[in-house]
């Protein structure tokens, strides 16, 4: 079957001035092992995994969203809707990808939404109170206004206790724009002191970035996809770790990982000194028309 020469776009994403972790890079490796497992339809192993990460203080919702995942391909779905309460009541406001979530799944996101999107509303109002009583303006001001955004959710402002809580926190949110504001920091003193250079940082350089080949199946053959893939670069200008964050195509997806993982890079730069740093590439599939001459085996790459 004929391939089809990838095209890509090159982002730098903020660089990792600081080493990771050892914590922070085990959760990634471990996220990024629930996602291979998931896509390759080992469902009990990916649930599993998920299990395993620990997210520290505030849990991994991308996790959270791939044991909902797990739990409806396996048809546990009363595991499932209790696993996407828990997200709702970790973030009210969370919806998953619309390209990586089925129909299926956002239906039952928007079922737990609606059972206890009311509860949810009335928890965000207690807090935006509790912050008035606590003179913390800010605060709560992003209460009320979280609250009515759950509010006015199609899936939650259909009931009734629901528009009574609205027509109050809209009055509290406005109640709340007259407290006084946090007083700002005093500028301390300038000290005697000659300020520092400003640290200069050269962004990693491709040495060798080739994609792997994209034969499509004959549906996706005339149709372009796009997606992303982000690398963490060692200072010796080595790929230490790769995770698709936006899919490109579930068949392409495995391989431009496999590719990504030999990728090889001159090290990003700091005051001249090789550090570690991360990147972003974006990474489009398109069926080009040939032309006469041209060897379709060659990856040609357009670099923004």
């Amino acid at each position: 079957m004929k391939s089809y020469r990838p095209r890509y776009w090159i982002i730098c994403s903020a660089f990792a001035i600081a080493a990771a972790t050892t914590a922070t890079a085990n959760a990634q490796d471990s996220l990024q092992s629930v996602k291979e497992l998931y896509a390759s339809a080992a469902y009990e192993d990916a649930l599993s995994a998920v299990g395993k990460i620990d997210g520290g203080a505030a849990p991994s919702l991308e996790a959270e969203q791939y044991r909902v995942f797990c739990l409806v391909a396996l048809g546990r779905m009363d595991e499932a809707a209790q696993a996407v309460e828990e997200v709702l009541n970790i973030n009210p406001e969370y919806r998953p990808d619309a390209a990586q979530a089925s129909p299926r799944i956002q239906s039952l996101f928007s079922e737990v939404r609606r059972r206890i999107g009311p509860a949810l509303v009335k928890r965000m109002y207690q807090q935006g109170r509790a912050a008035m009583d606590r003179k913390d303006r800010e605060a709560a001001i992003g209460q009320f206004e979280a609250m009515l955004r759950i509010a006015n959710d199609a899936d939650v402002r259909s009931d009734p206790s629901v528009s009574e809580l609205k027509e109050l926190g809209s009055g509290f949110l406005e109640l709340s724009k007259t407290l006084p504001a946090k007083p700002k920091p005093a500028d301390p003193a300038p000290a005697n002191t000659v300020a520092a250079r400003p640290s200069v940082i050269v962004p990693p350089t491709a040495i060798q970035q080739k994609l792997p080949p994209w034969v499509p199946d004959p549906v996706s053959r005339a149709t372009e996809f796009r997606g992303a893939v982000r690398v963490q670069i060692s200072a010796e200008g080595k790929v230490t770790n790769a995770e698709i964050i936006k899919s490109v195509h579930p068949a392409y997806d495995q391989s431009l990982l496999r590719a990504a993982r030999g990728w090889l890079y001159e090290p990003a730069k700091k005051d001249g000194v090789a550090i570690p740093s991360e990147k972003t590439v974006e990474v489009a599939v398109t069926p080009p028309a040939p032309q006469k001459g041209e060897d379709d085996s060659e990856d040609k790459s357009l670099l923004n």
